[in-house]
């Protein structure tokens, strides 16, 4: 009979951790699962000797049984967040809402067996059987449910690490309830014991759908205006393609007079005068030309227009870029990132002195790594947050940011702000 309960106790404990498992199952590796297995097996086999030798020296009594299962899940638990590594407080919340899970059911058990049994030991065996039970007829549904709990990373980073205690601060009202006396409950006492565990399940799932419309609102957001950023960018691109265009034919219409004008100079001996005159059409000639940074169409036109900009303002540029004409990751990704950048860039230029206006751009492709550094001189101070990100209070400047942080979220991109020496600088690298 030690036996029996000693090893049921233990399957119970375990159930606890099976649901753990449904939540953890989708990003599991092979070695997880198996060092996985063969610890809780172990410690299955450790566990149910020891309720043995706890029943037998203290018996079949409700106080024993509650202490066992009330305590019993911490090396169960010592063994899954040491085979299943993951951000901590991801086990806090999953084993929180394992254990509301799992008190239902221990409800549902008890609300039945007290009223079919009076004995205690009697009570106590069907409780941890009628358990078992109702944990196999409701694994399909908690499989589902379990498989879906988990909230997206940024979840406990936009709610804080806190929330993560939210389904423990619930259940904690339970269990100390269940652990007074009397040691058994009557059905009605146990069945208002469902309310907070059924209201935090309701909750719980209304913030899940809250967040995720917000976040898809914010998606929309940012989508709609990256896209202007784009014809923005691209209708510049074009008036300067056009201006061009305009330019040159000018030119070849003038083109037989300026011959004439030369070939005078030449005749008359003006050597000088014919330099000259070459030199400044030369200078009108590449007036005229869209420069051609890289391959790439929408990052050619992001360069050619922030850096036209820029030299509009009287920034000067220093740029050395190199792309492959084929490059991994999505271009428009790439222009955006390179147009936020060099908008912030010149902003803060624009407010330096004359000669303290300069930006310097370096993009590489090297081995497989792409490399983006942009620096500009900045006097003023700036501030970071927690992490390392740029604070400002000028309007616009969060959405560039946030642009930024959703192209190294995408492309899992390293990427460093500093301030220096008057000299601010980000720098960007990712697996191209």
């Amino acid at each position: 009979m030690f036996t029996c309960l000693a090893v049921l106790s233990s399957v119970i404990l375990l159930s606890y951790f099976c649901l753990m498992y449904f939540a953890f199952s989708n990003g599991m590796t092979d070695a997880e699962r198996k060092n996985l297995s063969g610890g809780f097996f172990v410690w299955g086999i450790l566990s149910s000797v020891g309720n043995y030798f706890i029943f037998s020296n203290y018996g079949i009594h409700a106080p024993v049984y509650k202490f066992i299962l009330i305590l019993g899940w911490i090396p169960y638990m010592i063994v899954f967040v040491a085979a299943v590594r993951r951000n901590f407080v991801r086990h806090v919340f999953v084993f929180g809402m394992a254990d509301i899970w799992s008190t239902i059911l221990h409800n549902f058990s008890a609300i039945i067996v007290v009223s079919f049994f009076e004995s205690e030991r009697e009570i106590i065996f069907a409780h941890a059987v009628l358990y078992l039970l109702f944990f196999i007829f409701s694994l399909p549904f908690a499989k589902r449910f379990f498989r879906n709990l988990l909230p997206p990373n940024k979840f406990f980073e936009d709610y804080g690490n806190f929330a993560a205690f939210f389904p423990f601060a619930m259940i904690i009202p339970v269990l100390l309830l269940w652990s007074q006396e009397p040691v058994i409950h009557s059905w009605q006492e146990r069945l208002s014991r469902f309310y907070l565990p059924i209201v935090f399940f309701l909750f719980y799932r209304h913030i899940l759908l809250t967040t995720e419309q917000l976040r898809e609102e914010k998606r929309t957001r940012q989508n709609v205006r990256l896209m202007k950023e784009q014809l923005t960018a691209l209708s510049e691109y074009n008036r300067l393609m056009q201006e061009s265009r305009e330019q040159v034919l000018v030119m070849r219409h003038d083109l037989r007079h300026n011959f004439r004008l030369i070939y005078m100079m030449l005749q008359e001996g003006k050597i000088d005068d014919a330099k000259n005159y070459i030199s400044n059409e030369e200078k009108f000639l590449g007036k005229t030309a869209v420069k051609n940074f890289c391959s790439q169409p929408l990052i050619n036109a992001a360069l050619s227009v922030y850096i036209g900009r820029a030299e509009k303002l009287g920034i000067k540029i220093k740029h050395k870029i190199n792309l492959p004409n084929r490059i991994s990751i999505d271009e428009r990704d790439f222009a955006i990132l390179i147009s936020n950048l060099l908008e912030n860039a010149i902003n803060a230029s624009s407010r330096q002195p004359t000669s303290r206006k300069k930006i310097s751009i370096v993009i590489q492709s090297v081995n497989g790594q792409c490399v983006l550094e942009i620096s500009n001189i900045y006097d003023e101070q700036i501030s970071f947050d927690e992490k390392n990100y740029p604070q400002t209070s000028t309007e616009g400047h969060g959405l560039g940011m946030a642009s930024i942080k959703i192209f190294s979220e995408k492309y899992n991109a390293y990427t460093d702000f500093s301030q220096e020496d008057g000299i601010f600088k980000v720098t960007m690298y990712w697996q191209s």
